[in-house]
């Protein structure tokens, strides 16, 4: 990493430790990153790909993925996601499906394998070719907010009235090309546990399984830029409030798919907060990246 007085130093478990943590969640705070590195797998083959679902089938993928997120020992080789564009019912709703292993139909899926499909990518491939599988819309202009929270039958059978009825997708359409999708991610517990064992991170997440749910917005033209962006700001609190209501709302919005405005790292709680301004005080004292470098998300002011 090169810091703001231009010095270059390595952060990992073994060097300036505190910095190697509060780069996890730190975004641009801190310094330049010039190089990293990563610890490896070797995958090859894997069993994997899209099923594509009619969006009157969203109730049932919902209840499907509330049972995959209950299961008791989660299988470390299994995960997915679902996405659903209510907005488009000739697209539907898609589940991602990647098992990192050459087994057809693993039983880790088998909430999903009775619900009706009407398209079908899994097979056995090598992981590259799984992903390059991968679909992207073709719009211009993109925005989406985050919210994270305990999965529940019940808060899933509101979010599925929420995200197909809610008036705000009115609003959406209404805007060139508008369009409305949601993704939801499963996180287990077991891949929290790992961050905290491979030296840390200042993402304050609760050791409990839990949903990463991102709200998408896409469409054509700059006019449409603050109604889609209200629109679906307004789509995303109807979810959180909801989960506020059952009492399973998580503090934690994932950088990755956060709106401009929403505030992530204040969503990091006060000890991860604390460990970033503590770290910014010893490697940049003079908040050059804080105050000089536009953009990202930046470390709330406080003491």
């Amino acid at each position: 990493m090169v810091l703001a007085d231009g010095s270059i130093v390595n952060a990992n478990a073994r060097h300036n430790q505190d910095l190697f943590q509060v780069m996890k969640g730190g975004a641009n705070n801190f310094g330049i990153v010039t190089s990293f590195m990563l610890k490896t797998y070797n995958i090859n083959q894997v069993w994997g790909g899209i099923k594509s679902y009619s969006l009157d089938q969203l109730p049932a993928l919902f209840a499907a993925m509330q049972e995959y997120q209950s299961q008791p020992k989660k299988d470390l080789y299994a995960n997915l996601m679902l996405q659903a564009f209510t907005t488009n019912a000739s697209v539907g709703a898609v589940l991602n499906m990647v098992y990192l292993k050459p087994v057809v139909n693993a039983s880790a899926f088998a909430p999903f394998y009775s619900i009706p499909t009407t398209g079908d990518t899994t097979k056995i491939q090598t992981l590259t070719q799984m992903m390059n599988g991968q679909r992207v819309p073709d719009l211009t202009r993109w925005d989406w907010f985050t919210t994270s929270f305990r999965p529940t039958a019940s808060l899933y059978q509101k979010i599925s009235n929420i995200v197909t009825k809610a008036p705000e997708l009115a609003a959406i359409q209404s805007t060139a090309g508008g369009s409305f999708a949601i993704g939801v991610q499963p996180i287990s517990t077991n891949l929290i546990q790992k961050g905290k064992d491979h030296g840390g991170n200042v993402l304050g997440l609760n050791n409990v399984n839990q949903t990463w749910f991102v709200s998408d917005v896409g469409w054509i033209l700059s006019e449409g830029d603050a109604v889609a962006h209200n629109a679906t700001r307004a789509l995303n609190a109807r979810i959180e409030d909801a989960s506020r209501k059952e009492g399973v709302y998580e503090p934690y919005k994932f950088m990755n798919d956060a709106s401009w405005d929403q505030d992530v790292i204040s969503s990091y709680g006060v000890e991860g907060q604390r460990k970033m301004r503590q770290a910014q005080r010893k490697y940049d004292p003079r908040m050059v990246f804080q105050k000089l470098v536009s953009g990202g998300f930046k470390l709330p002011k406080g003491k």
